[in-house]
C-alpha cells in the first residue's frame, strides 16, 4: 500500500532503480506525475521488482503506486501467453498429501512440481503437501500489472490454507510467504496460522541435525526473489543457513538490498523483451562470476527457470537452495543442483 503521507517527493525510489537510474530532477517530476495521476512512461517501463519500494528512505511503498497505475492505466503491455500461464495457476488441479501428522505442512502454491527432484529426501519426508490452485497465492499478478487479483483474492487463498487446520505452515514459494506476512495485513485478514518462511523451516532443521552436516565450502551468487523485498529480514537467516552448511555468499555488485530481478518478467513485456531481458541476466551472471562465485544459489523456482542454463553456460553450477542443503546432509542428487540435467 503506498503511503501519500510518508513520500517526500526525494526521487530515490527512481534515481536508484537500475532499470529507469532517473535523474533527480527527472524522478522527483515522474513520481509527482503517478501521485497526481497524470501520464507517465514510469508504468509502462517499470518491470515490477518491487526494489523502490526497499530504496525508498521513509517507508512510502512507492512500488505499490506504480503497481496501481499500471492497472488503472493499462499501459504495463505483457504478452498474452504470460497472461494465460498466471489465469492456469489458479486452475491447476489441486491437491493434498497427507503425511505423518506429526510432521510439518509445506505449501507449495502452483510451483511445486516446476522442477523434478527437488521435493524429496530427508527435508521434505513424511510432510503433508498442498498443491494446485486453490493454494496458489496470486501474488505473481503483480508481475503482470494487475494487484487487484492479489486483492480480490488474497481471503480465498487464506481460508483454503484454513481448512488444512494447521497451526503453521511453511510456505515453499517467497510469493506466498510475502502474501501472507505482508498483503494481507494491508487488506486486514487476520491468519488462523503462522506462516514458516522455507529458509527458516531449512535453517531449523540443519541446527537440529548438525552432527549429519559436511560443510560443502563453495563460494556461491545468490538471486533474490522479488518477493523477498517484502520479508528482508529473512536474508540474516539465510546467511546463517549458508554458514551452517559452509557456502561463502560472495560480496558482489546485484545482491541484498541491490539484487536484480531474473528478468523473466522483462522477457514477456512488449515494449522491452527477450533482448534487453538477455542483457539483464547476463549482468547478473557475470557479476556473480567476477565476484568469485563457483555456483549460483536460488530460492524461487521461476528464477531458476530463468537463470539456471545461463549461470551453467558460465560455469556456475545452479542450486535451488533446499538442494545445497541435501548436499550438505549428504544425499546425491538425481536431477542435479536445479531440476536438469546437463550433459
Amino acid at each position: 500500500m503506498f503511503l501519500k503521507e510518508k513520500c517526500n517527493l526525494c526521487g530515490e525510489c527512481l534515481m536508484k532503480c537500475p532499470y529507469l537510474a532517473y535523474s533527480e530532477e527527472k524522478a522527483k517530476e515522474e513520481f509527482k506525475k503517478l501521485i497526481d495521476g497524470e501520464p507517465t512512461p514510469i508504468t509502462a517501463e517499470c518491470i515490477t521488482c518491487a526494489a523502490c519500494n526497499m530504496f525508498c528512505p521513509e517507508g512510502a511503498n512507492p512500488f505499490d503506486l506504480i503497481n496501481d497505475r499500471q492497472e488503472e492505466t493499462g499501459t504495463f503491455k505483457v504478452t498474452d501467453e504470460w497472461i494465460r500461464m498466471m489465469k492456469m495457476a489458479s486452475k491447476m488441479p489441486s491437491k493434498v498429501i497427507k503425511g505423518d501428522p506429526e510432521k510439518p505442512i509445506m505449501n507449495l502454491c502452483s510451483v511445486g512440481d516446476i522442477l523434478p527432484g527437488v521435493i524429496v529426501g530427508q527435508l521434505f519426508d513424511g510432510m503433508s503437501l498442498l498443491k494446485g490452485g486453490d493454494y496458489f497465492c496470486y501474488f505473481g499478478w503483480v508481475h503482470a500489472g494487475k494487484p487487484s487479483m492479489v486483492s480480490e483474492n488474497a481471503q480465498i487463498f487464506v481460508d483454503n490454507l484454513a481448512k488444512i487446520g494447521a497451526e503453521e505452515i511453511i510456505c515453499y514459494h517467497d510469493d506466498c510467504y510475502a502474501m501472507l506476512t505482508n498483503k494481507v495485513k494491508e487488506f486486514g485478514i487476520d491468519l488462523p496460522f503462522r506462516p514458516i518462511h522455507i529458509l527458516e523451516y531449512l535453517r531449523d532443521y540443519i541446527k537440529e541435525h548438525n552432527d549429519q552436516i559436511k560443510k560443502l565450502n563453495i563460494k556461491i551468487g545468490y538471486q533474490q526473489p522479488c518477493a523477498s523485498r517484502y520479508a528482508f529480514e529473512n536474508d540474516k537467516i539465510l546467511d546463517e543457513l549458508f554458514e551452517l552448511i559452509g557456502i561463502e555468499r560472495v560480496d558482489r555488485k546485484y545482491d541484498r538490498v541491490s539484487a536484480l530481478c531474473c528478468s523473466g518478467v522483462m522477457a514477456v513485456m512488449l515494449n522491452l523483451g527477450k533482448e534487453e531481458s538477455n542483457k539483464w541476466r547476463m549482468n547478473n551472471i557475470m557479476d556473480a562470476k567476477e565476484a568469485g562465485a563457483e555456483a549460483m544459489v536460488f530460492l524461487c523456482p521461476l528464477c531458476v527457470l530463468s537463470l539456471r542454463s545461463r549461470a551453467k553456460a558460465q560455469g556456475l553450477e545452479p542450486y535451488i537452495i533446499s538442494n545445497l542443503v541435501r548436499l550438505a546432509l549428504g544425499e546425491k542428487l538425481t536431477y542435479g543442483g536445479a531440476g536438469k540435467i546437463y550433459k
